[in-house]
Order: structure tokens, then sequence, then C-alpha cells
């Protein structure tokens, strides 16, 4: 298990939730932008949720946290997090791949002659 300290609360969630989002809000804020995201919690023993603002301004700070027992299954919510569109994709080199982008192309001159 992992603590994920943000807005001066501390949240417990699984290292594999804990580790994808620690790399989607650096690729956000990286992009200088900011998003909502919700992430699977602990608290008091029992499953919730989380909703964190991250990326540009909003710092998220991951480290380890003693648990008790067996984690919970976090994994689908973890996949979700590494198929966001920002999320750093590696191609089968090992390369980093650029996040994914919409693929709008942008006409530079229209040749418009707007004279009455």
């Amino acid at each position: 298990m992992k603590l994920v300290s943000y807005a001066g609360q501390q949240l417990v969630t699984t290292d594999d939730v804990a580790d994808a989002l620690v790399v989607l809000a650096a690729a956000i804020a990286n992009e200088g932008e900011s998003e909502a995201l919700q992430i699977p919690i602990i608290v008091d023993g029992e499953k919730d949720t989380a909703e964190l603002v991250v990326g540009l301004g909003n710092d998220v700070l991951v480290g380890p946290s003693a648990s008790e027992g067996v984690d919970p299954d976090f994994s689908e919510h973890a996949a979700r997090l590494r198929g966001h569109h920002r999320f750093p994709r590696r191609d089968a080199d090992g390369e980093d791949q650029p996040p994914m982008e919409w693929g709008i192309d942008v006409i530079d001159d229209l040749d418009l002659d707007l004279r009455p």
C-alpha cells in the first residue's frame, strides 16, 4: 500500500494506483494543464474513492504505507489511469511516445478575400 499526500490530506491506496497517479500527474503538469481524476482509496479498512485535481500547481507526494492483511484489488482502476490519453506510452523499441494527439490539421492560409 502507498500513502498519497495531497492538499494536506493523506490517502491510502494500492501501489499500482499510486504509481500510475504519479506518472499521469507529471505528464499532465508537463503539458501545463490540470485535470480532475478519481482514485480508489481505503478509509478505515473500507473501499472508497477520492477526487483529486492533478497537474500544474497541484502537488502529489507518494510514499510507502504499512498495511495489514491483503491489499484490495484496484488493478482495474490503475489500468484506467494508465489508459488515460495523457499517460506516457512506449513503442516496441522502448522509446517514449508523446501523449495521444487529436490529429486536427490546421489550415494556415485560406486565401480569403473579405472585402465587400
